[in-house]
């Protein structure tokens, strides 16, 4: 009965202590291994479980999800023939005109002078401007279709900024960069109206373009003849360049008063906007299946919140 005592030296009694180490240390981890598979299993389990229920919630709702975007899209389809008035869509087109063909006094200018302008002290005006397209959606442009047809009483608008908004909703305008072809489309329920409108547009364009060119020309011919007039007086080391600016500067000015007299290039309006026969609204048909989709996802939110409240109070934990 004598107490057996491990000799740490023997290599014996060192495998048989590391081999019940290892057995007892094996136990618990072999306990987790086993319970890791089932605790995995069940995930997998209840993953399938929540598929089942939703699709059980989607089961016992079927009609309701069937049959309530059917009835809103019938609604719908009700309310935009019935109560809805149909609106007309007229459209016209044009081409402005090129910027070459109205380069002005101030490009030609800048040709002839190259450097003595500036050897010369002459800062040459700029010929840029706005371009039609710009003009065509610009305040300046809907103030003057609302003052000639009175859209503030038609559109019912208290203020200038809510006829110009409503204007802008019934007007789409479209430029192709390739060709500079211009489209103006208006919409209106009076089919004769929307006609005038969208001509009307191309009307009022070319007399912004008019007086705008005739301004411009007119700020050109009083530059050049102040420019005249201060080359005539400051004193040149050369002759020839005295006389070669005084020349350039009066083919310029007599270039500003023809741009004057013949004012801003004629518009090429290609398809003038005719009454329009067939309607363009409202949309009944996507009108109705838009309903029915959106009418469709709202009830299946609305299933799966009443289903998660319901599971909630059952289950309080």
């Amino acid at each position: 009965m004598s107490d057996s005592k491990i000799d740490p030296l023997d290599p014996l009694d060192k495998a048989s202590a590391s081999g019940s180490l290892h057995q007892a240390g094996s136990g618990p981890a072999g306990m987790n291994e086993a319970q890791g598979q089932p605790m995995g299993m069940g995930m997998g389990d209840e993953d399938e479980i929540s598929l089942l229920d939703l699709l059980l919630v989607v089961s016992e709702n079927i009609r309701l999800l069937i049959l309530g975007p059917i009835a809103a899209g019938l609604i719908a389809l009700g309310y935009s023939t019935f109560l809805m008035e149909p609106v007309f869509t007229a459209k016209t087109s044009l081409i402005p005109p090129s910027q070459s063909a109205s380069g002005g006094a101030a490009a030609a200018l800048a040709s002839q002078f190259g450097g003595l302008a500036s050897l010369a002290g002459i800062s040459l005006p700029s010929s840029g401007g706005a371009t039609p397209m710009a003009y065509l959606q610009s305040d300046l442009m809907k103030d003057a279709i609302i003052e000639r047809f009175g859209l503030m009483a038609r559109y019912e608008a208290k203020y200038r900024a809510s006829a110009r908004a409503a204007l802008t909703g019934a007007t789409k305008i479209s430029e192709d960069k390739k060709s500079g072809l211009i489209v103006i489309e208006v919409t209106d329920k009076d089919p004769a109206f929307a006609a005038q409108v969208a001509n009307a547009y191309v009307q009022e364009l070319q007399s912004i373009l008019e007086a705008k060119a005739i301004e411009d020309a007119q700020t050109k011919r009083t530059f050049f003849e102040q420019q005249l007039e201060a080359v005539s007086k400051k004193p040149y080391q050369s002759p020839a360049i005295r006389e070669l600016m005084v020349q350039s500067l009066l083919r310029s000015f007599e270039q500003s008063r023809l741009e004057e007299a013949q004012g801003s290039p004629k518009l090429r309006q290609v398809d003038l906007a005719q009454t329009p026969e067939l309607k363009s609204g409202p949309k009944r048909a996507l009108m109705a299946v838009i309903t029915s989709l959106a009418a469709g996802f709202l009830l299946l939110l609305l299933v799966f919140v009443r289903s998660a409240m319901r599971n909630a109070q059952d289950d309080p934990e």
